[in-house]
């Protein structure tokens, strides 16, 4: 398939019962234990290539370029083991008498207060833009959520998606309210005359690696079939935002319902049936084979309603069961929350997906050892390591996605417009 430039940001919420007493905000302390940290390498960029910053109020993370699915996973995962570690160093050093200060890897509180968790990829500019996106992107990202939702308690019912659930329109500029199915952001942190950043704000908060690794598989041939102009006979969606509303709250399969142009009545499944087919073309080595073949494991799985092995690779069955288990003995809505929120804590001794993972219920894409590497480390095939080399050699002045400022007795601005690019003629010798 390929290589695409693409990453993740995460708001994590960070809490504690006795926060106001404490006298300090741990979102922001998180911040500066980071900074002042070994891992810090300069401005708000970690030596990963990853990005910390505070925003809104939250911890935010966004990780650094990938090229690649499997990628995504082993280095998103490491943010979350980033965090964990500062929370544990502020437990054990900030807060009296065993207070304790929890990290939640998820998209709502119980106030209705909704956290971003959004996509970053690399697309051509040749793609019209919104037309495009929305003629056959759409029906992608309006439907993929039956695979790569979090689940979520809203309103007082389980919802598969809870981004889903709050998607509002089609199109939209807004990334907090009346968000849209397709974003229109574009900041591309490149050469802007060759890429744009597609900034997707509809996925969710995800703790299970299979339904990582396959939101970005996925999207990204998804986006590669664009760019080609395979999609030509996309399934055209009469009312997307309507069905997102509707099939975000329904558990079972067979009831999930979409609308075409043409008046007939498909199910979500079938509109990623139709991607399946088409990503079937694009697949080239070892990792897209196995990829390919979860995707379609998975559209079978649901299919035949086979709910318990698909929970080891979807995140809103597996939290659905995992719930289920905590209110067994009949406990009321105040349990059923407390275990929806526990499930997304990032801290592998209170989590419940961590508790689940680790009595082999859920499956897995990367390793431990693979994930304790990218925490210290860029990958190798992006401008992250770039990066990485430019503030090993040179003091920083100023430091952003796509230039650095030196300061080396001139002052000089170093452009990085080429996320692809892992060296500059200009200073290789010297890195």
């Amino acid at each position: 398939m390929g290589t695409r430039i693409q990453g993740t940001e995460h708001e994590y919420t960070l809490y504690c019962r006795k926060m106001g007493t404490l006298g300090f905000d741990p979102h922001v302390m998180a911040l500066d234990l980071l900074r002042d940290s070994d891992l810090h390498l300069a401005g708000e960029f970690i030596k990963n290539g990853s990005r910390a910053y505070y925003d809104v109020g939250h911890f935010e993370l966004s990780t650094c370029e990938v090229t690649n699915p499997w990628d995504l996973v082993t280095w998103e995962k490491a943010g979350e083991k980033i965090l964990d570690w500062l929370r544990k160093v502020m437990e054990d050093k900030y807060t009296a008498g065993g207070v304790k200060i929890h990290a939640f890897k998820n998209n709502t509180s119980p106030d209705g207060t909704s956290y971003g968790s959004h996509e970053n990829y690399c697309v051509s500019r040749d793609v019209a833009f919104p037309e495009e996106f929305v003629r056959t992107l759409v029906p992608h990202l309006a439907t993929r959520f039956i695979y790569t939702g979090a689940g979520d308690i809203i309103d007082g019912k389980y919802v598969l998606s809870p981004m889903a659930y709050l998607t509002s329109t089609i199109v939209s500029g807004e990334t907090m309210h009346d968000t849209g199915i397709l974003n229109t952001r574009d900041e591309p942190h490149a050469d802007a005359r060759r890429w744009r950043r597609l900034h997707v704000i509809v996925g969710d908060a995800l703790m299970n690696e299979t339904a990582i690794l396959l939101r970005h598989f996925v999207t990204s041939s998804v986006l590669k079939l664009m760019e080609e102009n395979r999609l030509k006979d996309a399934p055209k969606l009469k009312s997307p935002v309507d069905d997102v509303w509707r099939n975000v709250e329904i558990r079972d399969p067979g009831k999930w319902k979409v609308h075409l142009a043409d008046g007939s009545v498909v199910s979500p499944i079938e509109i990623q049936r139709y991607y399946l087919g088409k990503i079937e073309t694009l697949v080239e080595d070892d990792g897209d084979r196995r990829a390919f073949k979860l995707f379609e494991e998975v559209l079978d799985g649901l299919g035949n309603k086979s709910s318990k092995h698909l929970a080891r690779r979807i995140e809103w069955l597996d939290r659905y069961y995992a719930i289920q288990e905590a209110t067994a003995d009949g406990a009321g809505p105040d349990v059923e929350m407390s275990a929806c929120k526990q499930y997304s804590e990032i801290g592998e001794e209170r989590s419940l997906f961590y508790q689940r993972q680790r009595k082999g219920l859920l499956d897995r894409v990367t390793t431990d050892d693979r994930i304790l590497r990218a925490i210290q480390e860029p990958p190798a095939d992006t401008r992250a390591a770039l990066r990485r080399n430019l503030c090993d050699k040179f003091n920083i002045e100023a430091i952003d996605w796509s230039f650095l400022v030196v300061n080396d007795g001139t002052r000089r601005r170093i452009d990085l417009y080429d996320p692809y690019a892992t060296e500059l003629e200009e200073y290789a010798a010297a890195i």
